[in-house]
């Protein structure tokens, strides 16, 4: 192998790294949810390519409410799933969709959409 080919391979296998660890390695930030005046947890959730926020952090044995607002038409972002709960909604574009229930047990439980493309993660403490 010649010089240039050997810095080229380094290259690559330096860029390929960095992309992993961007994409699935590097740390996310999580928003901590807090109980309002009624006691239910409540947060607001942006659907546009993705969930914003993605990590939601509860508390176990308080209701949570989630509002979903879809601001896209993208086919694979009309129903939000949390399989562990048993729970899905449908997520009309531009309209405000509740998802409440109440997560009893702590553990991280993921939410997606039916294809699992975009996904999401809720820690409950």
């Amino acid at each position: 192998m010649t010089t240039p080919q050997i810095i080229v391979m380094i290259g690559g296998i330096l860029l390929i790294l960095f992309i992993a660890w961007f994409f699935w390695l590097s740390p996310k930030e999580q928003t901590r949810i807090s109980t309002n005046n009624n006691g239910t947890q409540e947060v607001a959730i942006t659907v546009k390519g993705g969930y914003t926020p993605d990590i939601i952090v509860v508390k176990a044995g308080q209701p949570l409410r989630m509002r979903f607002t879809r601001q896209e038409s993208s086919s694979c972002s009309e129903t939000v799933t949390f399989p562990d709960f048993n729970k899905s909604a449908k997520l009309p574009e531009g309209q405000e969709v509740i998802v409440e229930f109440t997560p009893d047990k702590p553990g991280e439980y993921g939410f997606q959409c039916l294809m699992g493309m975009l996904r999401g993660k809720l820690i409950v403490e």
